[in-house]
């Protein structure tokens, strides 16, 4: 029996410093039957020449006529698809050989999930260290409800029935939440399946558009929560998690980059301790011991405890 052909999108814009690893990675799949999607938002780099030295009929070369927003180009991305299933790779990341073969029970046409997931490690490029994304199990299943508690999927993990996806697509207004706001809209109706694995290699570096965007983050999010529906009972039921959240990206954003410490009388209107101490900690620490520059470290970590 032929294999499911798979579509893998990777969108790219001046990517020439890790794009060869993330090419590799695609060309070393045990599984065989993908195609590649290759979009190039009007790089000014040499991402294109790392491309083109691919000879090999898989991978498609396509470009758009302008630069435009990363959903926007996924959008594009996907009416070019084939397979009955799609994935994305963003041009920084990588997959393990073994990555597309593990969803092999995914690609059976008796799988009632709408899309797969797994777990993965990030890598700090500055320190050439992995840690593992998420320390528990994952949870399988109508997931919205653990989804709106905590987000666990990283959308270089994703591969979805490409005819749910067409149906869904990514809303072209965001530049950093779209794969949320997409993964939260599917899991309304749709079942997620996961895997335990970790064949996908999340990078960070200097040049992170979302570590670098903290400002656009929480007005995308502000957005993001000004547009749910919390009629629907799953939303209801996580309503005071969310809006904490925005509260938390919003004190965030002002303490450390507009330095308005007016905000932080605020922080003291919280109903839960643990939340009021992190934020504290956060402004008090690194005026006690360290010195300003170390303020956006300690977030990180307080962030993902």
């Amino acid at each position: 029996m032929k294999k499911k052909l798979v579509s893998i999108i990777i969108n790219c814009f001046n990517g020439e410093k890790f794009l060869s690893k993330t090419l590799q990675s695609v060309l070393d799949q045990t599984y065989k039957n993908f195609e590649v999607i290759f979009v190039d938002n009007c790089s000014t780099d040499k991402s294109k020449a790392i491309f083109k030295k691919i000879k090999d009929k898989r991978f498609k070369y396509f470009k758009t006529k302008k630069k435009i927003k990363l959903y926007e180009a996924r959008n594009f991305a996907l009416k070019k698809i084939k397979g009955k299933f799609v994935s994305f790779l963003d041009a920084d990341d990588w997959w393990d050989k073994e990555f597309l073969r593990s969803r092999s029970l995914f690609f059976s046409s008796s799988c009632k999930y709408g899309f797969s997931f797994s777990n993965c490690y990030y890598y700090y490029e500055n320190k050439k260290k992995f840690e593992v994304f998420y320390k528990g199990k994952l949870p399988s299943g109508l997931i919205l409800d653990n989804l709106l508690k905590y987000y666990f999927i990283k959308i270089s993990s994703i591969i979805i029935k490409s005819n749910l996806i067409k149906n869904f697509k990514f809303n072209p207004y965001y530049n950093i939440i779209g794969d949320y706001d997409l993964i939260i809209r599917i899991s309304k109706k749709f079942k997620g399946m996961a895997f335990q694995n970790k064949f996908v290699n999340i990078r960070f570096h200097k040049d992170n558009f979302t570590h670098n965007n903290r400002k656009m983050f929480y007005y995308e999010y502000k957005y993001w929560i000004k547009n749910q529906d919390f009629n629907n009972r799953i939303f209801k039921k996580n309503k005071f998690e969310l809006l904490q959240k925005l509260e938390y990206l919003k004190l965030i954003y002002h303490l450390l980059h507009k330095k308005n410490f007016k905000l932080l009388k605020d922080i003291m209107r919280f109903p839960s301790i643990n939340f009021k101490l992190k934020l504290l900690v956060i402004y008090f620490l690194p005026k006690l011991i360290l010195k300003l520059k170390y303020k956006y470290l300690l977030f990180i970590i307080l962030f993902l405890i």
